[in-house]
């Protein structure tokens, strides 16, 4: 949702009535980020929902950790979204740029393959994956119940993730506007 966001705008023409307000670009990706964390986080209570009660998938953790942790994972990958929507001129190139960046994504998260079986020069890109550290998280809450000092080892590489994309956002955002 959000690497089409900025691009949709741009072909639509809405994007340059957005920076024509006395908005700052802070404020504009605060904007951008509020609505797709709300909506993914539904999605995500809904799936757990389904997961617990129908496919009786066991749950023995915290719901405070695990919300914590889908909070911060969600906006580690909208801060990525943002950053691709923010240097596409279109809707296309925001599409492939989010899927040239989401297959690898997921191909180095552990989520296919584990992490340790993967070539020595590639393990040390996966601390860049934020979904490795949600996916160590959601097996921790749902399967051992890990304490929250365990989960903020986790949280924490993926809340600095997040600033870090969303902060190069912010400022292709201003780079563009000027």
């Amino acid at each position: 949702l959000t690497s089409l966001s900025v691009a949709r705008e741009r072909e639509l023409g809405t994007f340059d009535q957005t920076l024509v307000s006395p908005l700052s670009p802070t404020v504009l990706i605060i904007g951008k980020t509020i609505p797709p964390m709300i909506i993914s986080t539904i999605e995500a209570s809904v799936i757990f929902f389904a997961a617990t009660t129908f496919f009786g998938v066991p749950f023995v953790g915290s719901i405070f950790i695990l919300y914590s942790g889908l909070i911060s994972f969600l906006f580690s990958i909208v801060g990525i979204g943002l950053f691709i929507s923010s240097i596409s001129s279109t809707q296309q190139q925001g599409i492939l740029g989010a899927f040239v960046l989401v297959v690898p994504y997921v191909l180095m998260s552990g989520f296919a393959t584990p992490v340790e079986n993967m070539p020595s020069w590639l393990i040390p890109l996966t601390d860049f994956v934020s979904l490795k550290y949600f996916l160590i998280l959601l097996k921790g809450v749902f399967l051992k119940n890990i304490s929250f000092s365990i989960a903020l080892e986790l949280i924490i590489p993926m809340l600095a993730l997040g600033f870090v994309s969303l902060f190069c956002a912010s400022w292709m955002f201003r780079h563009k506007i000027s």
